[in-house]
């Protein structure tokens, strides 16, 4: 087997083994259940065609057809962005305030949806360090091949450092239900959607280009905001919201939203290219993807592999254009909690 191969086989079996992250996890946890971090009721309900939906692959066989880069294929709801990171009884109580009422203006919900799109990037990176570290002894690697799997392990540990910082703040603020300290702005929308997504992101570079955080530093201290789509009583919302310990780059980010915004730009095709490359937890309406000419789907798919490759280095002006006239989605509300 191919080293490209057992990586892939490592990692699917590491996927696999089941913990609640539940910051009160213990003796309750005897079962371990297949979470969705995309609600499947909720925003999957809203796109899912025939039961199914496109979610981005990244196995060796998508990677050889498209020459390197992950693109969409067709999966059932039932499977569609599902994590085993949390245990039955504790994903039914904590989750009940957004699993069974709509969005809303409300501190407790975005904290919920934010949390649970921190244990999905939690149970993820956790993984990824556990699988390279495992990955160093394959036998035959040369030293110049072991020394690229142990600069990865360090990368991936440097992110998980990073995120469970952030991971034992949002622990701290849902054990002691202390909500107010959590941002966000909401952006309404009655119209169809064709993508839904739950993810985050340690904000690297602003709309305009301008830098925010020097992601390169070695040190966990980095700011993160965290993103998703809910259904509302009025249709579904695209938000990002942050902790208020994260103000000074998420603030920054979101001012220079309104600043392109003020200038003309629009705001669905802004989002669209923020969804697209800051996220890989993505579910696609099967149609929506399938009509689009494929010059829109390169453009698309190229956005969505900004972060897909870690050992290319991002650009300052990956948020500035592109994917312009691809959303079908428009937004006639905003509420802001800042």
């Amino acid at each position: 087997m191919s080293f490209s191969n057992a990586h892939q086989a490592a990692m699917k079996q590491q996927s696999k083994k089941g913990r609640c992250l539940h910051f009160k996890d213990g003796t309750r946890c005897n079962e371990i259940i297949a979470a969705h971090s995309i609600q499947k009721q909720g925003q999957l309900r809203l796109i899912a065609e025939s039961g199914h939906v496109y979610r981005l692959n990244s196995d060796i066989s998508t990677l050889k057809e498209s020459g390197g880069i992950p693109l969409p294929k067709k999966i059932g709801v039932n499977r569609a962005s599902t994590f085993v990171g949390m245990c039955k009884h504790h994903d039914n109580k904590l989750f009940e305030p957004i699993d069974n009422k709509l969005l809303s203006y409300d501190h407790e919900q975005v904290a919920l949806y934010a949390y649970r799109s921190i244990c999905r990037e939690y149970f993820v990176k956790e993984n990824a360090v556990t699988t390279l570290g495992e990955m160093r002894s394959y036998p035959g690697l040369s030293s110049a091949q072991q020394q690229f799997l142990q600069d990865g392990v360090d990368g991936h540990l440097l992110g998980f450092e990073r995120l469970r910082r952030h991971k034992d703040i949002y622990d701290a603020s849902l054990a002691h239900r202390d909500f107010a300290g959590f941002k966000f702005t909401i952006f309404g929308s009655t119209s169809r959607c064709s993508l839904q997504a739950s993810g985050l992101i340690f904000p690297d570079f602003d709309f305009k280009g301008r830098p925010l955080q020097h992601l390169g530093l070695r040190t966990n201290q980095m700011d993160l905001l965290t993103f998703f789509t809910a259904p509302t009583e009025c249709g579904w919302a695209l938000v990002l919201a942050w902790h208020e310990s994260s103000d000074e780059s998420c603030l920054r980010l979101m001012q220079s939203l309104v600043e392109e915004v003020r200038q003309g730009l629009k705001l669905e095709d802004m989002l669209l290219r923020f969804s697209l490359a800051c996220c890989e937890n993505h579910a696609i309406r099967m149609s929506w993807w399938d009509e689009l000419p494929e010059p829109a789907k390169k453009q698309a798919t190229d956005m969505m592999a900004v972060m897909a490759d870690p050992t290319v280095a991002v650009t300052a002006d990956y948020l500035t254009g592109g994917c312009e006239g691809l959303a079908d989605w428009s937004f006639d509300r905003i509420q802001v909690a800042c």
